[in-house]
């Protein structure tokens, strides 16, 4: 087999590969809205079956269906790669923002704005042709290729485990695949070996039965104070968690993990540039890279009590809400730490309210040291030289249900450009960066296949 021939194929189907995104982008699939998915799932069905996959089927699930289907190669124990994507799309809103319509796909400068062009459709999308590639040059994959197409990724992919859980024979495979998300600003992605587990917390205190005159400062308890100063028993003025046993189960970086942190850049004025803040705490490459990938996180997102209208109320407040989100790393369980959680607060004052916001998301992580994901990275590189290896994303994302439950390595190489602008108005893919992810994901099946 010739993957100098597959690249050429690829390079001779840009014009086709491009209208066939305009067609996906075309059709809106916005999940929380139930917005077009039906008619979404009947295209990515279609377009499966055209390139030869059998079988294709649109599976119910609890919320949004999940699409699949498998192309089996014809190379003897050929290995398997499952290629996650999502067809759903974050709600188009504010309309009045966008340039050009969401829905209808334009070409602008060398990109594709529309909603979902980058954020999933024209990343799984180069997985699709890049298999149709193969078999139109050579009549055959690689490896056995299998696609899963999530509905409901936006949020949180709540029927995922389940649908994993229950269909565990017709996931198998040796690699899921999963591109994803922006590069970085440098044009080439940082690869994913691991994703943070996520908790998202409410703490809540009511102190009175109505609002009093602020006359009553210290003689009242106020109940957004008791909250700041339980917040001050929890995490110290460098950052460090207080509470008991919280770093219990967390893993230092292998030898192996450390060298691949050791390759990556680290330009401290950049960062606060791109954070939009006057300094780092982390202002150190090893301490940067640490707290990112290997460390937990402890964030209050917002808090709200008493008055907040123009001018000024002289009042204690009779409520206070905080909202929190915790990261968490490799080995760590967010049950526990929910309970830890719980037990600091009550010994502190048991009349606040601590509760659990959505459901929890375990950490998810994958060995970088395996022959297969060694093969990966080569062969991502061979498309992006420069590409760099992540054991772990700082972000989250429900990657667990591959690696703790199906039980199988995942890595998560993102081909969009790093101001595809997701989840926002104007939303839009360069077109380099599509055809380069087509040639990126033949380079891996080619790369595997030869394990």
């Amino acid at each position: 087999m010739s993957l100098a021939d597959v690249h050429c194929h690829i390079d001779s189907q840009h014009d086709k590969d491009l209208e066939l995104l305009k067609k996906l982008v075309t059709q809106p699939s916005v999940s929380t809205r139930n917005m077009g998915v039906k008619e979404c799932t009947k295209m990515l069905r279609q377009l499966l079956e055209e390139i030869g996959c059998s079988p294709v089927m649109v599976c119910p699930t609890k919320g949004q269906p999940v699409v699949f289907g498998e192309l089996k190669s014809s190379v003897p124990a050929a290995r398997t790669i499952l290629f996650y994507g999502h067809y759903d799309t974050q709600p188009p809103d504010p309309v009045e923002e966008w340039l050009t319509p969401p829905f209808v796909p334009t070409v602008k400068d060398g990109r594709l704005y529309g909603l979902g062009t980058a954020d999933n459709k024209g990343q799984f999308l180069a997985h699709i042709l890049a298999a149709r590639s193969f078999l139109a040059v050579e009549g055959y994959v690689p490896v056995n290729v299998k696609f899963i197409l999530d509905g409901e990724e936006e949020s949180g992919s709540p029927s995922m485990p389940v649908f994993v859980e229950s269909h565990r024979d017709l996931l198998s495979a040796d690699l899921v695949y999963n591109a994803d998300g922006p590069m970085n600003a440098g044009d080439f992605p940082e690869i994913k070996m691991g994703y943070r587990g996520d908790i998202a917390l409410e703490f809540e205190l009511t102190t009175a039965a109505h609002q009093n005159h602020s006359k009553a400062g210290q003689l009242i308890p106020n109940p957004a104070i008791e909250l700041c100063q339980l917040i001050a028993t929890m995490i110290d003025k460098n950052g460090h968690v207080l509470i008991d046993g919280f770093y219990n189960d967390v893993l230092p970086p292998t030898e192996y993990e450390q060298r691949l942190i050791d390759q990556c850049k680290f330009d401290e004025d950049s960062l606060k540039k791109i954070y939009g803040v006057k300094k780092l705490l982390a202002d150190t490459k090893g301490k940067y890279y640490r707290q990112l990938m290997f460390l937990p996180t402890f964030t209050i997102n917002g808090m709200c009590s008493g008055y907040f209208g123009e001018g000024h109320k002289n009042c204690v407040p009779r409520r206070a809400l905080m909202k929190l989100d915790i990261r968490l790393v490799r080995n760590m369980d967010p049950n526990d730490i929910f309970a830890k959680i719980r037990r600091h607060v009550a010994a502190f004052n048991p009349e606040i309210i601590v509760r659990a916001s959505g459901h929890p998301m375990l950490p998810s992580r994958t060995r970088t040291e395996l022959p297969i994901c060694r093969a990966v990275v080569k062969a991502v590189r061979t498309i992006y030289p420069q590409a760099v290896v992540h054991p772990s994303s700082g972000g989250s994302n429900p990657d667990y249900v591959w690696t703790k439950i199906l039980k199988v390595p995942s890595i998560g190489v993102p081909y969009g450009n790093a101001d595809q602008t997701n989840h926002s108005p104007n939303e839009n893919l360069r077109l380099d960066c599509f055809y380069r992810g087509i040639h990126c994901s033949a380079a891996v099946m080619d790369m595997v296949g030869h394990l």
